[in-house]
């Protein structure tokens, strides 16, 4: 899927009229990595988008611009769709705009990350229960 950060890859790239080879090389990753990062198959992690900005000498929020307008549009989909019974069978609640952000950030992150950051919400949520008690 096309997105944002796909377009601002490959504009700057463009613009430091660089092949997707030359910048792959300059990441140290392969350029097929790469065209799915422009193609939007697959999305960079911040790491990834902070060393792609230092590549293109800018500043990584640049890559990130109309990145909130499409969380909010998905955000509109998941919550647009028939207003039928059996459009809410399965649902237990609808998701809002914070959760899907969340999970646009956990999907970023590697395997390892997201581990940590699991064990950091349950033991947050096993500090708050005890601060109930």
């Amino acid at each position: 899927m096309y997105s944002m950060i796909s377009y601002w890859l490959k504009f700057y790239r463009h613009e430091c009229g660089l092949t997707q080879q030359q910048v792959a090389d300059r990441l140290k990753i392969e350029r097929s990595t790469y065209t799915y990062y422009e193609t939007g198959k697959t999305k960079p992690d911040i790491n990834t988008l902070i060393k792609i900005a230092k590549v293109y000498n800018i500043n990584y929020q640049k890559l990130l611009e109309g990145v909130e307008e499409e969380l909010e549009a998905a955000v509109a989909e998941i919550h647009s769709g028939p207003e039928d019974e059996d459009s809410y069978k399965y649902r237990t609640h609808a998701t809002t705009k914070y959760e899907v952000e969340l999970l646009f950030v956990v999907r970023n992150l590697n395997p390892k990350q997201r581990k940590e950051v699991m064990n950091l919400a349950k033991n947050f949520i096993k500090e708050t229960e005890a601060d109930k008690s």
